[in-house]
């Protein structure tokens, strides 16, 4: 879709398009990753397998979102061909989410619930991947069983 049919759809003109978002990217950033603040990713005062259930079913709320499953594979190739629209998408969302999983694995290897060797960075990615394989490819658990389903496994994986 080019942003000369986005303004034709939306009923507006193109240079209004152009003038508001200036590339389809900005428009599909926009457009996805763009939501209310939530406020912190991590209530410090629940238990640790709450505080990660909390943040995996964040991850699965926004994947799951309409605009989110609709712009995503379209984005995909602009960011492999693109690192610095990848990184400006790092930097901008995921950056805050990969501190909040960092922070509570940190946390739950303090308190003893988590292993040593497990790497809240790399976890992050992992239940990023999850959910989007499920969300893209096989959608048939609802929400609500799609965090279930991730928490058991996670918590299963890195909890001593």
């Amino acid at each position: 879709m080019t942003l000369t049919e986005v303004a034709r759809l939306a009923g507006v003109s193109r240079p209004f398009v152009y003038d508001n978002w200036g590339s389809k990217f900005a428009l599909v950033e926009d457009a996805i990753f763009t939501t209310d603040d939530p406020g912190p990713l991590v209530d410090d005062g629940k238990p640790f397998a709450e505080a990660i259930s909390d943040l995996i079913a964040a991850m699965v709320t926004i994947q799951s979102d309409p605009a989110y499953l609709a712009g995503v594979p379209g984005l995909s190739t602009d960011l492999y061909n693109r690192p610095d629209l990848l990184e400006q998408i790092e930097s901008r969302y995921i950056a805050p989410a990969r501190q909040a999983y960092v922070r509570l694995i940190n946390r739950g290897k303090a308190e003893g619930a988590v292993r040593a060797d497990v790497d809240g960075s790399a976890l992050l990615d992992t239940i990023r991947g999850a959910v989007m394989l499920h969300t893209l490819i096989n959608p048939t658990l609802d929400e609500a069983a799609l965090v279930e389903h991730l928490r058991s496994i996670i918590l299963h994986g890195i909890t001593t």
